[in-house]
């Protein structure tokens, strides 16, 4: 007759025990997804103003969406955030290159620099984003709303409070997308960054001369 240690049937069972419980913990979650904001191209190119230099500063972005995470609206006063959709980018920095870009590709201006530059600019714009979110409390809607500033610069000026304002005006966009998927909610709100781009567009050509 063949003897077994209960010492031995005991740690047979804890391996048995934590075999198990080590391949529960193996379980899998899904990978994360970056996105990026793509501006349509421009529709309408100007000759470029005479000496018309600008500068875009980093855009701010309200602290609700200031970080990477999607943000989705699901009640009046409820939101829940992303973190498997995220913006590959903190949305202020990938936004203000977009419109430096999407500007420089207008024609406009004679020059569009970043703020990183030290190059020498008579007029400036500062974007502070208001709403980015994906409103899924009916219909899902991609929402999203930009406070710009148009500035000049003068001989004797500086950015400061005796730096003349040209324009301060709020766009906003709500676009309906096809689903709640963050794929779509990423072309709803280039869709509504086009059309914000374009309303600004329009209103600052006349304030640039």
């Amino acid at each position: 007759m063949r003897y077994t240690s209960p010492i031995n049937i005991f740690a047979l069972v804890f391996f048995v025990i934590v075999t198990a419980g080590c391949t529960g913990l193996s379980k899998k979650y899904p990978e994360r997804e970056f996105y990026m904001f793509e501006v349509p191209p421009v529709n309408v190119k100007y000759p470029p103003v005479k000496d018309a230099v600008v500068e875009i500063m980093r855009f701010n972005v309200s602290p609700g969406s200031d970080g990477k995470e999607f943000i989705y609206r699901t009640g009046d006063l409820s939101y829940d955030a992303d973190f498997y959709n995220q913006f590959f980018r903190p949305p202020g920095a990938m936004l203000t290159e977009v419109t430096g870009r999407w500007l420089n590709d207008t024609g406009l201006f004679q020059d569009v620099f970043g703020s990183v530059t030290q190059a020498d600019a008579n007029y400036f714009i500062e974007g502070n984003v208001i709403r980015l979110y994906g409103d899924f409390r009916s219909s899902p809607k991609a929402v999203m709303e930009i406070q710009f500033l148009l500035l000049k610069y003068t001989d004797n000026s500086s950015y400061d409070s005796s730096t003349k304002i040209l324009m301060a005006r709020n766009y906003s966009s709500e676009i309906p997308i096809a689903s709640a998927a963050p794929g779509d909610l990423m072309q709803g709100w280039n869709k509504a960054l086009g059309e914000i781009l374009n309303a600004f567009l329009g209103d600052i050509k006349n304030n640039v001369n």
